[in-house]
């Protein structure tokens, strides 16, 4: 039987980034190549036993957590108490996994700012899609140089490639619910 790669590899780095461990960090704290920990992350190698176990002692995570989700059901129910919080460097704000994770093909966040703090072009891809909508307070969306004003309602998507920043300049905490394609945490 053929272990689901690609799905350990994703929370490899959703758990690395989590941990705010760049793939030098990884290298460092494991012995392996940042080429080869780039490919377990990608799902194109398969990790073995003594690799996985370098991995998870450096992620401080259990290893029995990258083989939880291998059941393929096809419905996921996160509950509020379970989400996971994910870190992203140069961001503010508090950002909860709403979505499974692992081998999901769309990724969704519910993303916190209180006023000032930024959500910085951290999930930034080469190829894909992200949007978000606005359910509380307002942000201004940047994109080099466009600027966007989105108010409670408003949403707006673009190519998850453009450089951007989202900015909450109301005076309230914003909160965005943000999809992304393909996840990359």
């Amino acid at each position: 039987m053929r272990l689901p790669i690609e799905t350990i590899g994703h929370k490899i780095r959703m758990i690395r980034k989590e941990r705010g461990f760049t793939l030098e960090i990884m290298a460092g704290k494991t012995g392996l190549s940042k080429g080869l920990l780039s490919q377990v992350e990608r799902g194109i190698s398969q990790p073995s036993l003594d690799s996985l176990w370098k991995i998870t002692k450096a992620l401080e995570s259990p290893i029995i957590h990258f083989f939880e989700d291998i059941d393929q059901k096809q419905v996921h129910v996160t509950r509020l108490q379970k989400r996971r919080q994910l870190v992203f460097p140069e961001s503010t704000g508090t950002y909860s996994l709403l979505s499974m994770g692992g081998s999901a093909k769309l990724g969704m966040l519910e993303v916190r700012l209180m006023p000032g703090e930024m959500a910085v072009d951290k999930f930034v891809q080469s190829e894909g899609e992200e949007c978000f909508t606005v359910i509380t307070g307002s942000v201004t969306a940047r994109f080099n140089d466009e600027e966007h004003v989105l108010e409670a309602g408003d949403s707006i998507s673009f190519d998850s490639s453009k450089t951007h920043s989202i900015e909450n300049t109301g005076e309230t905490e914003a909160l965005l619910i943000w999809s992304v394609n393909p996840p990359q945490f």
